[in-house]
């Protein structure tokens, strides 16, 4: 006999799970204590629900297997939310267990006490709670199986204390392959037929989390035979390799209008496993009444969010890649000129000059990523927060794998740490930048602390210009001259990276960047640098 919380880790080792993002909770200590048993599932121990929830989705998307988060009931739950959210929007496998009350006093709004169903309703694509013992390992590994199926995403499953803490049987744990949705030989060939008709076809490609190396090489191989121009969506852009003469940008908060006048010229567009989504389409302004538009999804009910597709095509991406590389025959050089086009227009974008004519109260940032986009290995990994520094590191570096790019499509703040400190335990030998504005940084600054425990080594550079930029952006566009709720004070972010045990050092110029970034890369520990940048700089526009 064993209890619950050793069902439910047995079950997830027979999964495959090797790594669990928690904050700890007495709601689920028979969880805590089964993962004694099971020491190849490495614990990583987070200083706030959403570090440990943000972690989970990095891992996520770096693994194509659910990340696994565990949190404890009410308030934990609560904090963790906005990871859910984040997992949703990016189409990350995710599976968060929350601890809760004893089933006997539900609804009395008992100590802690939430409804599981009701608040995650619409950030997740299943949410349950398990009422029995020995059905922990039918739900965790439908959870396991939902969460990777289709449009991968979050689910959360409750654990009531009358669950977990009882013995129960020690059962065998029946586990299923995932499920793949394959394309019809018919949509194949009529995928074909409407390129072969393009005079202007364009190819976006999205959705991260789905993406195998082997299907970004088969898509690589694919853009090269049929010479299409690439562009990714949203915060997708590791998908395809940058120096491949086929990319021609990405399309998001940050884009090349060229790229955008380009989407709006092309007739044929297809969109695979991209959602096509507000971000992605400029406020869903890009797309005409005109053009053809092919999209390859792996759930139907993503079809008509955004847009009619005159073929849609229901395929996981990576059988669906596979076979179209493998299949696709036609001559595309005839539209080559188009391709050509549209990758010099991209390079024209990201160049960056040498020497600058404008001068700036502080570092430009501009030199900054010059000196980044020369010199960062080409398996580097990026991970971003939300907000207006991060145009930099969408406009000027250069991605596509094994390079990865961990940014949050739902514009969440305070992703970038966690999600450094994931992408450094499951690749301890590469260098991982994690940028972050003053104010998401302070959101969860404390996961360095869970860095230096669990002895990762990710470089933070904060960019701090003591504000909430892209507010003061839109304020100052929407409501000239009237600043209000802003503007930010700061601690000394030197000696807050002091006091975790990190390298940490001040760029108030540009010049003083590139030996600074060699010191932080050569350290074996996490490192911290602040680039004290100027207000005005407000944009890579500016």
């Amino acid at each position: 006999m064993v209890n619950g919380g050793y069902m439910l880790v047995k079950t997830l080792a027979a999964l495959g799970a090797k790594r669990a993002f928690c904050v700890a909770g007495e709601s689920y200590l028979p969880v805590l204590d089964g993962l004694l048993d099971f020491p190849h599932i490495d614990v990583v121990t987070c200083r706030h629900e959403s570090g440990a929830t943000f972690m989970a989705e990095a891992y996520g998307q770096l693994t194509g297997l659910p990340g696994i988060a565990m949190v404890t009931r009410g308030p934990g739950a609560c904090n963790a939310a906005i990871g859910i959210h984040t997992a949703m929007q990016s189409s990350t496998p995710l599976i968060m267990f929350v601890g809760l009350i004893n089933s006997a006093d539900r609804d009395k709004e008992a100590f802690q006490e939430f409804d599981l169903r009701q608040m995650f309703g619409s950030l997740s694509k299943w949410q349950a709670v398990i009422d029995r013992a020995d059905r922990i390992p039918e739900y965790v590994a439908r959870a396991w199986s939902v969460a990777m199926a289709g449009r991968p995403g979050p689910v959360v499953l409750g654990l009531p204390e009358d669950v977990l803490f009882p013995e129960t049987q020690d059962v065998p744990v029946r586990i299923f392959a995932p499920v793949h949705s394959v394309a019809f030989k018919g949509q194949i060939d009529a995928l074909n037929d409407m390129i072969s008709r393009a005079e202007r076809p364009l190819l976006i490609a999205g959705g991260g989390a789905q993406w195998s190396d082997a299907a970004c090489s088969d898509l690589l191989h694919f853009a090269k035979t049929a010479h299409l121009p690439v562009a990714t969506s949203f915060r997708c852009q590791d998908i395809f390799d940058h120096r491949d003469k086929n990319y021609i940008g990405e399309l998001g908060t940050s884009s090349n209008p060229a790229l955008i006048e380009r989407v709006k010229q092309a007739d044929v567009i297809l969109a695979l496993n991209a959602r096509l989504d507000e971000m992605t389409l400029q406020g869903y302004s890009l797309l005409q009444p005109d053009q053809k538009i092919i999209q390859v999804l792996p759930s139907a009910e993503e079809f008509g969010k955004s847009c009619i597709p005159d073929l849609a095509i229901v395929a996981s991406i990576e059988p669906f890649i596979s076979e179209l590389a493998s299949r696709f025959d036609l001559d595309g050089r005839r539209w080559s000129g188009w391709r050509d086009a549209g990758r010099l227009d991209y390079l024209d974008w990201t160049a960056i000059p040498d020497q600058r004519d404008k001068k700036w109260i502080g570092a430009d940032m501009t030199l900054i990523f010059k000196h980044l986009q020369d010199h960062l290995p080409q398996d580097a990994m990026i991970t971003t927060d939300a907000g207006n520094f991060s145009g930099w590191a969408q406009r000027y570096l250069r991605y596509g794998r094994p390079g990865r790019l961990l940014a949050p499509v739902s514009g969440a703040m305070g992703y970038a740490v966690p999600s450094a400190v994931a992408a450094s335990l499951e690749h301890p030998g590469r260098i991982v930048l994690g940028l972050c504005g003053d104010g998401g940084f302070l959101m969860t600054s404390q996961e360095l602390a869970t860095a230096l425990h669990h002895k990762a080594s990710p470089k933070i550079i904060v960019c701090n210009n003591s504000m909430y930029g892209t507010i003061r952006m839109h304020q100052n566009k929407e409501y000239p001259g009237r600043i209000s709720a802003t503007s930010l004070t700061n601690p000394d972010f030197v000696k807050l990276g002091e006091s975790y045990g990190c390298f940490s050092s001040l760029v108030s110029d540009a010049v003083e960047f590139p030996e600074i970034w060699r010191k932080a890369c050569a350290y074996k520990g996490a490192a911290l640098i602040e680039i004290r940048m100027d207000p005005a700089q407000i944009t890579t526009r500016s």
